[in-house]
């Protein structure tokens, strides 16, 4: 059995077919000439010139007949093509010397070869397995024949058929060997096996033909009736069994890509189809990106396969879109564009269909090679590949159809996000099951006024950016909703509250910034509510089967709650009166506080680290309450910046923490304190005079004094607050970046604030003992901070392995529970007579607090 050997590469290839086949080809020559010198020697040359000239002719017809048309025999998903070269190879080694038939079954198949116009290489290398295969068929059979003057016909038999079989096996060695070079193929055995059983099939049919052709004078008739019936039988049965195939695989591709959608999936399922009706090697659809590029989906014989994307102007694609269809090997064209192309598929026989929709292509659909190794895509395997793509193309269209609906069903015309109904269906997508979900409600409380003042036009487009940034910070995982006038809400998964409402605040940082329109400047007065419920909540208790309509109105009530109470964001609560009463009297209370001395600060101290002295303090402010006992400042400073009151907040601390100053300096005692600011102070109009008027109030120099700020305060408005730091940072006082590898960090923005020092979030520091990376974090900033000559101090050092670390990394300060917490007034004064000794410092006429242990 012939095999017409083409490179294809099933994988990535090891070696390259130009390296490969003119290697393979010289070792097979030299073994066939090694087999054909004994042949030569031992075939009997007495024989009738006329005779041996009529046999070759008919030997060379029978090649040619073979080799022309092969049988094409399908088995389970592979086609195998039995070229029936055995069947005159048989008769040729019984009835004529053994070198016409090496001589006509070469002569034979280079004629086929040069019609079919296969390369060069090609052609060498199959003629050198064919020289191979015969040379050891005949040499085989004469060997065993040899032994007997004048062998019996079992022994004949005997010698050709071991002799056949032998060349065969010798074949699909060569052939299997050759495809390991190539790159990654299918099982050596496999092979073999298959490549056997064609050949055992063939000989026996060609022995018993033989043997009733010479068993009378009705023997040849008897044959060829014998033949023709065969013939008839099996194109009858080959006709019906394709003709059947190709319409069950027709009736269920078209089922197939009328459900699918537009998942990947679906379209996976679709190429399988259409690799199994080909029996191609790799399926592959090219979809429009919109871009100049085509987005691949790939299916081979063991599953979806990766599959990279193309430009538009591929060769094959280019001539798919000029031609409407490509059918080309790289056996077929020399061009170089299109070898590269096939090269880059890693395939050697391709067809290309466009997926025509009217005027325009929407995609490619692609088959790569034969899982045949023998066989090759012909001219109507190209048609029915156009007629299935015009059936792609339509499914493509109808999916871009529904998708349209859909879009303006779920979706707001204005803005391009999801109305109030898409919302809906997303969250019960999101919830089904039990898994729960968040929704936060920002309201802008501004387009009434642009509709009123500009016009709808520019309110829409006022929508539109509210949008835009919104999408923005969430990202595109998380569905962005206008609800209704300038209503926009956000469905997430069900965060912890600190982070929920940490992203509330930055959707209103996103969406409640100013607007340029027209060159007006819009300021939004924005609110935020939220409603979450967590995973597995749904399904039990008061949240049982809570719709997300029921979770958006919550979230529509606590924004309405946090624009009553002047708050930015709210989250709802069952018990949201209660809450709405704390709230509402810390805000109404705080002046009172202030006047009755009920807002106090505590001092934590910083250390030198080096020299094991005290350099300073940080105030924080409490309130002590009378109902709620120890309010934290997270609570109530949030309260209260919303009312404006923060100002007033600021300058109470500030004139406590500079009247201690005062008393400390008289006392000769060298002490600074910090004080954290807002981004409300920045703001804040003549800030730096309100600062200014306070130290000279209180007779402190400035650089006992040091604001700490942090960067993403800063960056709410930069072009405001860098002015007034700098204004601050002139006038002597010591500026701080609190926080510092938490916010922005960015280093463009670290060089232009005019700062003294960073200090290092305590969740680096707390976690250098058991987190490498947080160790690499701190040392870096350390590092950092010394390169731009700014102090470095590290917050929350809380154990000493922490303080030992920070001193070798030559961290200039230290700030933690280790030191002391923060504590009032009476308990810190405490702490310095039994924690400090003071030392008198001569250069600067004060005494340095040096601790003892």
């Amino acid at each position: 059995m012939t095999k017409a050997l083409h490179p294809t590469a099933r994988s990535r290839r090891t070696f390259s077919a130009r390296q490969v086949f003119p290697v393979v080809a010289t070792v097979m020559f030299l073994l066939a000439g090694a087999l054909w010198v004994p042949v030569l020697r031992l075939s009997a040359n007495l024989v009738d010139p006329e005779y041996l000239l009529l046999g070759m002719l008919v030997l060379l017809v029978a090649f040619l007949a073979g080799e022309l048309f092969p049988l094409h025999i399908e088995v389970r998903r592979e086609t195998l093509l039995v070229s029936g070269s055995e069947l005159p190879m048989v008769l040729g080694l019984l009835l004529l010397p053994a070198w016409t038939v090496g001589l006509t079954h070469l002569v034979a198949s280079g004629l086929v070869f040069l019609f079919r116009r296969d390369s060069s290489r090609n052609i060498a290398v199959n003629l050198s397995f064919i020289a191979a295969e015969t040379g050891a068929a005949a040499l085989i059979m004469l060997l065993i024949t040899r032994a007997a003057p004048a062998p019996p016909v079992g022994v004949q038999y005997l010698a050709v058929s071991v002799g056949v079989l032998t060349g065969a096996l010798l074949s699909a060695i060569a052939v299997g060997l050759t495809y390991r070079l190539l790159g990654p193929a299918e099982p050596l055995g496999r092979i073999i096996v298959r490549s056997m059983i064609s050949a055992l099939a063939i000989v026996t049919f060609a022995l018993v033909g033989y043997t009733v052709w010479m068993a009378g004078p009705f023997g040849p008739w008897l044959c060829v009736a014998l033949a023709g019936v065969l013939a008839v039988l099996y194109r009858t049965y080959f006709v019906f069994l394709r003709q059947h195939a190709d319409l069950t695989r027709m009736y269920s591709f078209v089922r197939e890509v009328g459900a699918v959608g537009a998942a990947a999936d679906g379209w996976r399922g679709v190429l399988e189809q259409v690799r199994d009706q080909f029996n191609a090697e790799v399926a592959v659809l090219r979809l429009d990106e919109g871009d100049g590029s085509l987005a691949g989906i790939a299916v081979g014989p063991d599953g979806p396969r990766p599959e990279r994307t193309l430009p538009d102007t591929d060769p094959l694609l280019v001539q798919a879109r000029s031609e409407g269809r490509v059918r080309v090997s790289t056996d077929r064209t020399m061009d170089t564009p299109v070898l590269a192309a096939l090269a880059e598929r890693q395939a050697w026989d391709v067809l290309v269909v466009p997926l025509r929709s009217g005027d325009r292509d929407r995609g490619y659909l692609e088959l790569h090679d034969r899982l045949s190794r023998w066989d090759r895509f012909r001219d109507e395997d190209l048609r029915v590949l156009e007629t299935l793509g015009g059936h792609v193309a339509t499914a493509l269209d109808n999916l871009r159809l529904m998708d349209s609906l859909r879009h303006e069903a779920y979706h707001d015309a204005i803005t391009g996000l999801r109305n109030r109904v898409g919302l809906t269906v997303a969250g019960q997508e999101a919830m089904s099951g039990g898994g729960g979900g968040a929704i936060l409600l920002v309201e802008l409380n501004v387009l009434s006024q642009v509709n009123n003042a500009l016009g709808h036009d520019r309110g829409e487009l006022l929508l539109r950016m509210a949008g835009e940034r919104l999408v923005a910070l969430v990202g595109p995982t998380r569905p962005v909703a206008r609800i209704e006038a300038d209503r926009f809400a956000v469905l997430c998964e069900p965060l912890p509250e600190t982070e929920l409402t940490a992203l509330g605040g930055q959707m209103l940082s996103a969406v409640g910034g100013g607007y340029s329109i027209d060159g007006i400047e819009i300021d939004p007065q924005g609110a935020v509510g939220i409603a979450v419920v967590p995973a597995g909540a749904a399904g039990h208790g008061s949240d049982s089967g809570l719709e997300p309509s029921v979770l958006l109105q919550r979230a529509e009530m606590a924004m309405l709650a946090a624009k009553v109470r002047q708050e930015s964001v709210q989250i709802y609560r069952p018990s949201m009166g209660e809450v709405y009463r704390r709230r509402f009297q810390l805000v109404t209370q705080f002046r009172q506080a202030v006047e009755q001395g009920r807002i106090i600060v505590h001092y934590q101290p910083k250390v030198d680290l080096a020299h094991r002295e005290l350099v300073g303090v940080e105030a924080l402010v409490r309130w002590m309450h009378p109902e709620f006992g120890l309010v934290s400042p997270a609570e109530f400073v949030e309260a209260i910046e919303a009312t404006g009151s923060i100002d007033i907040l600021l300058e109470h601390v500030l004139d406590s923490v500079l009247a201690q100053l005062w008393q400390w300096r008289s006392a000769g005692l060298h002490i600074t304190a910090s004080v954290n600011l807002s981004v409300h102070n920045l703001l804040a109009e003549n800030f730096p005079a309100t600062v200014a008027a306070a130290l000279r109030r209180h007779q402190v120099p400035a650089q006992l004094l040091t604001f700490e700020i942090t960067e993403s305060n800063v960056m709410t408005d930069p072009e405001h607050s860098l002015p007034v730091l700098r204004e601050l940072h002139a006038m002597g006082i010591q500026l701080s970046v609190d926080d510092f590898g938490t916010g922005y960090s960015s280093l463009a923005y670290l060089r232009r604030l005019p700062i003294d020092e960073i200090k290092i979030d305590r969740s680096f520091v707390q976690g250098m003992g058991t987190d490498l990376s947080d160790l690499a974090i701190v040392r870096a900033i350390v590092d950092l901070g010394h390169s731009l000559g700014l102090r470095v101090v590290a917050e929350g050092v809380e154990e000493e392995a922490a303080r030992d670390a920070l001193r070798e990394m030559a961290c200039d300060e230290a700030q933690g529970f280790l030191i002391s917490r923060p504590v009032p007034l009476d308990r810190f004064e405490a702490w310095l007579a039994s924690r400090t000794v003071s030392i008198y410092d001569p250069a600067s006429t004060t005494h340095v607090l040096r601790m003892m242990s």
